[in-house]
Formats: C-alpha cells, sequence, structure tokens
C-alpha cells in the first residue's frame, strides 16, 4: 500500500500479533512495540530512512511510558505523525484529551478487521491530502512533467475514440477479458470472473522478439466508470505492443493520462511482467499491485516477488517498484488481482470473517504445483472458489505462465 508504514504500540502480543496479522494482509509495512519507549526509538531510528513511520497505532494503558505519554512526546518533539488509538475503557474524557491532542482516531476494543483497515484507510487518506498540499507550494510539476504530457498527448485521439463506446460498456468488458490468441511464446493459462456484468480486473498479452510482456491491471469499482478505466488501460496497452517502449516508462505515461482523461479518481493497481527467453530472466515492474509468485522448476521452491510501488491514477508524481530476476525453464509464475487472495467465507457460529490471503494462496499453488499448467490453474481457481462458498466479493482474475525452453541454447 503505496510503502505506507505502521507502528503497532500494544504489550498484549495477542493485540499485537492479531493488528500485524491484518494490516500486513492489506499490504502494510508494520513494526511494532510493546511500550512507548520502543515505540519512540523506533519512530527515531526510521525518520531519516526511506520508511519513516507514516501511522502509529498505539494502546494507552502499557508499561514504561503509556500511550498518552507517547502522543505528547510525538507532539512536543514535533514530528508529524499521524496516530490511531487503541481503547477499550469507554472514557469519554479520555477520549476528548485525545482529540485534543490530536489524536486522529480510535479503536474501541473488540473491533474487526474491516474496522481496522477503514480506519487506516481513512486516517492515511487525509494525511496523504495534507502532505499533497504542502507539495504543490513547492513543487512546479508542470516543468517536470513537459516531456510526459507531450506523450500522452499522442495518445489523445485514441482516448476519445474510446469515450464513443461507452455505451457498450458491458459488451466491451468482456470482450476485453478473452484472449482471441492462444499460441504465445510462452505457454499461458488463465481465469477471470467479474462481481457484477462489469468489471475492472484487466490483464493482456503481447509477443516480443525475445519473449512476451504481460500485463495485469485491477480497477477500483464495478461500474461504468471502472469499465473506462479498463479501456484507457487497453488503449494504450495496444499502443505499447506496437511501439515496445521501455516498461517503467509505460506506466508512469499510462498513470499521467488515467488521471487527465479519467471521468473520475480511480485507484488503479497494475504489475507489468516482461519475459526474455534469450536471456532467461523476468523483469517485474509494479504499481502497488498484489505480489507475484514464482514456482522454481528445479527446486519447486515458492515464493513471492517482494513488490510494491505506488498506486496508478491518483498522484501525477508516481513510484515504480521492480524486480529482474533470472528463470529457467518449466519456472511458473502466477498474477492475480486483490479479489484472489482477499476471498473469504464466514463462521456462521460467530460471524467471523476468514481470509484466504497470501498464505492461503500459496499453500493452494503448493497443492497443485506438479499438474500441467492448464490443470494447475484449474483446480487451483476451483479451491478458491470453493474457499468462499462461490460467493466472490470482488472481481477475480487468476493468469499464470511456464518459463519455455530457450531455444538459442
Amino acid at each position: 500500500m503505496e510503502n505506507i508504514h505502521i507502528l503497532i504500540a500494544e504489550d498484549d502480543e495477542s493485540m499485537q500479533n492479531s493488528l500485524s496479522f491484518i494490516l500486513e494482509d492489506e499490504g502494510y509495512k508494520v513494526s511494532t512495540a510493546f511500550n512507548g519507549d520502543e515505540a519512540i526509538e523506533i519512530i527515531y531510528n526510521c525518520i531519516n530512512t526511506n520508511k519513516p513511520v507514516d501511522l502509529l497505532i498505539t494502546d494507552i494503558q502499557m508499561p514504561e511510558k503509556n500511550g498518552l505519554e507517547l502522543i505528547k512526546q510525538l507532539i512536543e518533539s514535533k514530528i508529524k505523525i499521524a496516530k490511531i488509538v487503541i481503547t477499550g475503557h469507554g472514557d469519554k474524557d479520555l477520549l476528548i484529551n485525545l482529540i485534543r491532542l490530536g489524536c486522529d482516531d480510535f479503536l474501541a476494543k473488540p473491533f474487526e478487521p474491516d474496522e481496522v483497515c477503514q480506519k487506516v484507510s481513512e486516517v492515511i487518506s487525509k494525511y496523504k491530502l495534507i502532505k499533497e498540499e504542502d507539495n504543490k507550494k513547492t513543487e512546479t510539476l508542470l516543468k517536470k512533467n513537459i516531456d510526459l504530457s507531450l506523450e500522452v498527448e499522442k495518445y489523445r485521439k485514441t482516448v476519445k475514440n474510446i469515450k464513443k463506446e461507452l455505451n457498450n460498456a458491458i459488451i466491451t468488458y468482456n470482450d476485453l477479458i478473452k484472449l482471441k490468441n492462444s499460441n504465445y511464446n510462452i505457454p499461458i493459462a488463465y481465469k477471470v470472473k467479474a462481481l457484477k456484468d462489469l468489471g475492472g480486473d484487466y490483464f493482456n498479452i503481447c509477443d516480443t522478439s525475445c519473449g512476451s510482456d504481460i500485463i495485469v491491471a485491477d480497477v477500483a469499482g464495478h461500474d461504468m466508470a471502472a469499465s473506462y478505466h479498463t479501456i484507457i488501460i487497453k488503449s494504450f496497452f495496444d499502443e505499447y505492443s506496437r511501439s515496445l517502449k521501455n516498461t517503467h516508462e509505460f506506466l508512469t505515461i499510462l498513470n499521467q493520462a488515467l488521471l487527465e482523461n479519467g471521468q473520475n479518481e480511480r485507484m488503479v493497481t497494475a504489475i507489468f511482467l516482461s519475459i526474455d527467453i534469450d536471456n532467461m530472466y523476468a523483469h517485474f515492474v509494479s504499481a502497488g499491485h498484489p505480489k507475484a509468485l514464482i514456482i522454481s522448476n528445479k527446486n519447486e521452491n515458492i515464493k513471492y516477488i517482494d513488490i510494491i510501488g505506488n498506486i496508478l491514477g491518483l498522484n501525477s508524481k508516481v513510484e515504480l517498484d521492480q524486480k529482474k530476476l533470472k528463470i529457467e525453464e518449466g519456472d511458473r509464475i502466477i498474477l492475480y488481482t486483490d479479489g484472489i487472495v482477499n476471498s473469504y467465507y464466514i463462521d456462521g457460529p460467530t460471524g467471523k470473517r476468514f481470509f484466504l490471503g497470501e498464505k492461503g494462496l500459496k499453500n493452494l499453488v503448493d497443492k497443485y504445483k506438479n499438474e500441467n499448467l492448464s490443470s494447475f490453474i484449474d483446480h487451483l481457481w476451483n479451491d478458491i472458489m470453493a474457499y468462499c462458498k462461490y460467493k466472490q466479493k470482488d472481481d477475480m482474475l487468476l493468469f499464470g505462465i511456464e518459463i519455455p525452453s530457450n531455444k538459442n541454447k
């Protein structure tokens, strides 16, 4: 989640672990402390790093230095950081005092995972807007983006033509998520299902002189606007496949186009994968998208590719994360949208939600990794749907590739 760093100050280990699991599953970087002194030390140590603490979630009752003392020290030190307080006491005077001190929100025990995620998202969004206003006073984005604007101008004709197709959005979207070709430089298999008639999940592949390029994207929402943004992505990928521009440049230009041509602000996550069969490497570029999975054919090891990057469609300045990995014949790479790992079922007696998560997906991949690619994706998809009792809560997309042999060897 845009490299957001959250510090949890909580002396109850089970509560600390529970919050860490919820937030890490959402993609946040999480650090933990058992008291206020530990929390202050972590905050100071991270100030001059590339991952300072953005949000503090603290309990009030802690040994050595409690939550109230911790917040006061942060204010006295003029450290600007978002703050959420955990309280189970229902003390009205305490809450009023916390608000006066500058506390942004609070969590009353007991709380549900959804409540935690919503509070965190709201507080981070508020601070993000404050930072953006400060940046506007000191930055001259126009000068830095002249070259980028010129590139975007080349695509405006295409975008204008695409706008005429909005009345046929459902037909268009269904056409977008079906590959018309089945014979690419690399073997593929995929499953995709929109939550409603219109969806925001998108994928595509184009062959290159040395392999293939693949994009998987997820537009927030399941309405006409989501479908419209998906069409923009397709338009740009089609243009990219003809010009074969730099991958990083493509996502940067796409971000600018989403901001300028979108009907409304809409978050878009994306991962771009370039497979070079000649040199046997995979190049990943991520814009806030869920981590890819790679399965080694040599030792059957399964691991996530740890890249994040900024979400597209929100800010003019976007930072992308990338990684280049060596690959071997028979290796598999799994790309997906967050509807997969966020799928869940509800336990009837308790009403508790059980999310599949990254760990659950990895376990299913391990279960079927020895099957042929098509069967592997089919069984993986069926188990995911069964896990959520065939009641999906979001668009879902699962895309698998298998590295072929290097014919130049």
